[in-house]
This record gives C-alpha cells, structure tokens and sequence, in this order.
C-alpha cells in the first residue's frame, strides 16, 4: 500500500502585511445648510493611513485624516434670511476594517484589482467660524443660548467604498497600489454647521454677552432683517450632519515577498 500525503505544499509569494499610504482629494459636508451635491463647497484635504492586511479579504486601517467643510444658508431655499453661514477644520482619527470583495494582493495568484468596502470608529475635531468673518469663533458665542460651549471632540462611524489596484508587484519586492474612494462620517452631533434647535432670546444674549454675542445669534439683523422670537426654529432638529470625503489612494506595501 503506498501512503499519500494528504497535504501538499505548494508555493507561493506572500506580500508583505504592512501597507503606509495616503489620500488627497476634497471634503463636504451634509447637514442643513447642504442637503446635496454642493459642489461649490468642496475643499481640499488630505489623510495619512497605515493598514495591516489579515488575509487576501480583510485589513485594519488606522488613519489620521484632515478635512475642511463650510456652508451657507444662502444655498437652500427659504432659509437666505437667515445669513447664518460656518466654515471648519476637522481633524479625526480612525480605526477602520477594509474588506475587498475580490482576493486582493496577498499570494501571487490575487487578483490585481478590486472593490472594497470600509466600516470603522473615528473621533473627531471640529471648530466652527463664520465664513464671511473667520475671526468670529461662533461656538464660543453659544448662538442658540445654550447654557454652556458644545464639545469639539466627537465620535463618528466612517462608511466607505471603493477601488483599488496593484501596479507594481514583483517576487521579493514590495506593492504600490493605487485606488479612488469616498469615506462617509455619520456624526452624533448636530452642531457642526454651528445650527441645531432655535433662536435664543435676543435681549437676554445682548444683556449676558454683548451686542456682539446677540447679532451674530441673530446674523439676519446684519443683513437688515428683523429679530425673531425665542424659539423660532432655526435648524432642523432631524438631521444630524455628516461630512465626506472623495478622493485618490495610494500606497506601498513595504515588507518585501518571501517564499513559503
């Protein structure tokens, strides 16, 4: 009787794990000064990542991202009046799973491009200014009278998509891999256009904070229009904001292939 092995070994190059790369592309915001493609919005950003890549199918992405969001009451019919505008920085860091959906650069046998999908947990930085007079810290002015400053640091979940493909790989080498993607972040706040709830009492601001504090609460007396009363809606308490992401990929696989 002759005994075959029941386990061959056949060979094959495994990539390295360990993947650095970078984004560059524009950044949005949705909430209620944008509740579409508001292309004259987008602003340039950017973001650093490291991946460490479990298998063919799935990798952990830490990643440090800078963004730039803004909006105007201007852009939505029936709230012009309002003169209420914001622009922002945002720093966040992530921690993100990425799964392609095709077996993707790890043996020499993947396939060279794929469609991936990204879940994760981010916390975030903001900081809202006015657009026409970025001077104008509006957090700090406590617009809708609140009774204390809102937090800056806030959580997120990040969903994204997208492509990607392996232009160089050679056996021993490293990869370069390029792609394009688009990263959503739903937020737990609604205050990052610096518009939640409704108008705060005009008198009482001006008596508490300034003249300042009460016009910049009320933007449309700015712009010649008239005080409205405490609790007139200002924004809509439904919509929480998100902010976005779209732009190109690329990276480097820096532990070389070894045979196994």
């Amino acid at each position: 009787m002759v005994i075959i092995p029941s386990t061959l070994v056949a060979q094959k190059y495994f990539s390295g794990r360990n993947e650095w790369g970078l984004a560059v592309g524009m950044s949005n915001y949705y909430g209620d000064f944008s509740s579409g493609l508001n292309t004259k919005h987008f602003k340039p950003s950017g973001a650093i990542y490291q991946k460490y890549n479990f298998s063919s199918y799935f990798g952990l992405r830490n990643q440090v991202s800078y963004l730039q969001i803004q909006g105007t009451s201007d852009d939505v019919v029936g709230l012009q009046y309002q003169n209420i505008n914001f622009q922002s920085k945002v720093i966040e860091a992530a921690s993100m799973m990425e799964f392609n959906f095709h077996a993707f650069g790890t043996n020499i046998n993947d396939g060279y491009t794929t469609p991936y999908f990204l879940l994760g947990l981010s916390g975030f930085w903001f900081d809202p200014h006015r657009l026409d007079k970025g001077d104008v810290n509006v957090r700090d002015l406590r617009t809708e009278q609140q009774n204390k400053r809102y937090s800056q640091i806030q959580p997120a979940i990040p969903i994204g998509f997208g492509v990607k493909s392996m232009v160089s790989s050679r056996q021993h080498a490293g990869g370069m891999i390029v792609g394009f993607e688009v990263i959503f972040r739903k937020t737990y706040t609604d205050y990052l256009d610096d518009t939640y709830k409704s108008y705060g009492d005009y008198k009482t601001i001006k008596d508490q904070q300034g003249q300042g504090a009460a016009d910049w609460s009320q933007s449309q007396v700015l712009a010649n229009g008239s005080v409205v009363p405490k609790g007139t809606m200002r924004g809509d308490t439904h919509l929480k904001d998100w902010y976005y992401f779209a732009g190109f990929t690329c990276s480097y696989r820096f532990t070389p292939q070894v045979c196994r």
